[in-house]
């Protein structure tokens, strides 16, 4: 193992039907928080078959940083989400495969055919 200073984290929430409406029903103004995949708000990031809505920051950052960015996270999603349920407590940290998300289906696919 080792660690890689250049990885990227995400910190975020998974999205529940709940928050999926109220997102689909985000005024213009408000999407542009999420809707952008390189936006420096919120990104919307698949895992396995969950969409998980919340921030990219680098490895290495210190734990108070990560919970000013934990905080920014609730607080967009409060604005262009009122009715949904944004606890901390539900947050999650990943780290984050850059590999572009259709490679990362191809490799899989490929994996699975040689079982």
């Amino acid at each position: 193992m080792r660690l890689d200073p250049n990885a990227k984290l995400f910190i975020g929430l998974k999205i529940d039907s709940k928050l999926r409406e109220a997102l689909a029903q985000a005024t213009p103004g408000d999407r542009r928080y999420f809707d952008d995949p390189n936006s420096p708000y919120l990104r919307v990031i698949s895992m396995s078959e969950e969409q998980w809505i919340g921030k990219l920051f680098d490895g290495g950052t210190p734990p108070s940083e990560i919970d000013d960015i934990g905080r920014n996270v609730i607080s967009i999603l409060n604005r262009i989400a009122p009715g949904a349920r944004h606890s901390p407590s539900l947050m999650r940290i990943f780290s984050v495969d850059p590999t572009p998300v259709l490679q990362a289906v191809q490799r899989d696919r490929s994996s699975s055919n040689h079982d």
